[in-house]
């Protein structure tokens, strides 16, 4: 009796095979991630100017900035200067520490960093979220200074990489031990696994507007 190989789609599936089709698939869900963010970015900078609010220079580049040296450097002196301060006050104070390390990442990095307004969404929650409607209502005349809001903040690179200095305060129990260690989240929105930004405008004039940004000399 001759023997007859099985077809192709009868045939086992081999390591190599397998590996390649789940790196294909965290490959395609990275890049829609890293995708949705740019776009969300680019509609936050196009809100911002039409609610007459100063849009901050932004020019996108597809140079990465987080190497592991960089992320190293960047974690040990925010984890000294951060790490004086509570993490209570660190979470109530997100808007005003975000300002201030802008400065000191900026040397550092010799990059432009925008200050970036919007919410976070890890598995089905969203966290700190304020939908749009209400944001703007708060810009409207006659309206009183708000003394809490949900809403985050972070930095936003030319690479559209992402750097949190807060968010291990005010969410512990969802941050990695390492993310609590180092008082930071610095990385590309494509490979951060289990959370998601989502930009809502961009620059700090809208948290000076509402009376919610209290600004350090620290840094």
């Amino acid at each position: 009796m001759s023997r007859i190989d099985h077809p192709a789609y009868m045939r086992p599936l081999t390591l190599p095979w397998i590996r390649r089709l789940f790196s294909s698939k965290r490959s395609d869900t990275s890049q829609h991630a890293a995708r949705r963010y740019e776009v969300a970015f680019e509609s936050a900078q196009a809100r911002s100017l039409v609610w007459g609010l100063h849009r901050s220079r932004f020019d996108p580049t597809s140079a990465r900035f987080a190497s592991q040296e960089v992320i190293a450097m960047v974690r040990r002196e925010l984890s000294h200067d951060i790490g004086e301060i509570s993490a209570d006050l660190v979470a109530r104070e997100r808007f005003g520490i975000t300002t201030a390390v802008r400065g000191l990442l900026e040397r550092m990095l010799r990059v432009p960093l925008v200050y970036t307004l919007g919410y976070v969404q890890q598995g089905d929650q969203k966290l700190l979220h304020t939908p749009l409607e209400e944001l703007e209502r708060m810009l409207l005349p006659g309206n009183a200074a708000v003394a809490q809001i949900n809403l985050h903040a972070w930095l936003t690179l030319s690479s559209h990489e992402i750097i949190d200095v807060t968010y291990w305060a005010a969410f512990p129990e969802l941050c990695s031990r390492k993310e609590q260690e180092s008082k930071v989240l610095f990385g590309h929105p494509g490979q951060i696994e289990g959370r998601s930004y989502h930009p809502q405008l961009v620059g700090e004039e809208f948290v000076r507007k509402v009376g919610i940004l209290k600004e350090y000399e620290k840094w």
